[in-house]
């Protein structure tokens, strides 16, 4: 059979392939197989169409030339339009949405720790009490307990600010810390006010009476007023810390009269009643997702499906990531197996439906497809590979496409990237044959 017979034919396989792909009749696959067969192989044709099993067999040789290459009706796969909904993956871990670190801004003595160890504490109630470790009285602004929020943590997540942060530098937070400073200062005001009038009181009463006397009286004054003077100190110095909502005690890393040191945890706080987890995106996905939009996933080691909701999303500037905040959604499922540090993977749909084709394994090149083997048999990350196709003009296109998902039953992958008017080439052709001539024999 000449080149220019060859050429006839595969112009013919185009004409037809396009005319099943339009056709309202839906031609299937074993039709077009074996039109492809009649029209190019001069053997008796096979009725099996090219499927993942028996295409994997194929060892027809190849016929490779400077500008040609010549193959089989077994090496061309029409495409066949197949509908599909676009999709992101999410990756994460599950943690509380409502957590908080407590962590010592300056030195400090713990006077009495109020609370035990995964014990539930309500909003409002006495964690621990401490003391400064300096006799210098300080202004109530100057909190000695620094606290590590949810919202800070997700932003140590996409910045490099550090978690632990002094209350001057993080006073936005620091309701998240209720501090009896205030109501003990006052206190101390009012004690040194009343000493003062009593001891001048004390001393307008009093004759005059010779020097000894007179400067026992004046010492003994003055020690007394010292006295009172630390005990107003040290009840200033005293600090209460409450709870800023109600949740469990997660982490106690203080005693009672403890010595902390600057920066030092002292409790870790979480409501575990409400959970999220946090997915990291590429930039490009900021237009695909909104805040709302439901997610699927599931959970390392369990069977069911739970459902999330998209609650905000957060952009990076180094690297250039998008984060995305995944509420769970709290029903029966999931609050009796969604526990916290769970890892979860989930996929969120985007856009209108969209058109690939299905191909066997052996269409695809340069590209590792493990990750798909297994549920929910879609990538996480866009998935990148190589698929030779051939263009109307006959000449050979390495096309790179994107895999959408595989199917276990069939053992196809669902591609995207490759219009009707074209065939693929389901050979594994070297570099050079970009350009080169498809001759069908």
């Amino acid at each position: 059979m000449t080149d220019s017979m060859c050429s006839r034919r595969l112009s013919t396989i185009f004409s037809s392939a396009l005319f099943l792909a339009s056709s309202p009749l839906k031609k299937s696959m074993y039709l077009l197989s074996a039109l492809l067969i009649i029209a190019c192989q001069p053997s008796p044709p096979t009725s099996e169409p090219v499927t993942a099993e028996n295409s994997e067999t194929v060892n027809t040789p190849l016929l490779i030339r400077t500008d040609s290459i010549t193959m089989t009706p077994d090496h061309i796969l029409s495409v066949k339009p197949t509908r599909y909904q676009p999709s992101l993956g999410l990756e994460g871990e599950i943690e509380p949405i409502k957590k908080v670190n407590l962590t010592a801004g300056q030195a400090l003595i713990v006077e009495k720790v109020l609370v035990k160890k995964n014990q539930w504490v309500e909003k409002g109630a006495p964690l621990f009490i401490v003391r400064r470790q300096t006799s210098q009285i300080q202004q109530p602004a100057d909190v000695a307990v620094s606290t590590t929020s949810v919202e800070t943590v997700e932003i140590n997540k996409k910045s490099d600010i550090k978690p632990e942060q002094s209350a001057a530098n993080n006073q936005n937070s620091a309701n998240d810390t209720v501090i009896n400073s205030d109501k003990q200062t006052k206190q101390a005001v009012k004690n040194d006010a009343e000493s003062d009038a009593k001891i001048t009181a004390a001393n307008s009463k009093k004759p005059t009476t010779d020097n000894a006397t007179s400067s026992s009286s004046s010492s003994n004054d003055d020690l007394n007023n010292t006295q009172e003077n630390t005990q107003s100190e040290k009840s200033y110095n005293l600090i209460t810390v409450r709870a800023s909502f109600s949740g469990r005690i997660e982490k106690l890393y203080i005693k009672n009269e403890q010595k902390v040191e600057p920066h030092q945890p002292l409790l870790k706080l979480s409501d575990e009643t409400e959970l999220h987890f946090i997915a990291t995106l590429p930039i490009d996905a900021e237009s695909q997702i909104s805040v709302g939009q439901t997610v699927n996933f599931t959970a390392e080691g369990l069977i069911d499906e739970f459902t999330g909701q998209v609650s905000k999303l957060t952009t990076t500037q180094q690297p250039k990531q998008l984060l995305v905040a995944v509420n769970v959604v709290d029903n029966e499922v999931s609050r009796n197996q969604i526990r916290a540090d769970m890892k979860v993977t989930g996929r969120v749909d985007y856009g209108q439906i969209q058109v690939g084709t299905t191909v066997p394994k052996r269409a695809l090149h340069n590209v590792d497809l493990t990750v798909l083997h297994k549920p929910p048999y879609k990538p996480l990350r866009p998935l990148i590979a190589n698929v030779w196709i051939i263009k109307q003009d006959q000449r050979l296109t390495r096309q790179p496409v994107e895999v959408i998902e595989y199917d276990p039953l069939t053992k196809q992958y669902l591609i995207a990237g490759i219009t009707n008017d074209s065939l693929i080439c389901l050979a594994n052709l070297p570099v050079e044959s970009e350009g080169k001539k498809a001759v069908v024999s």
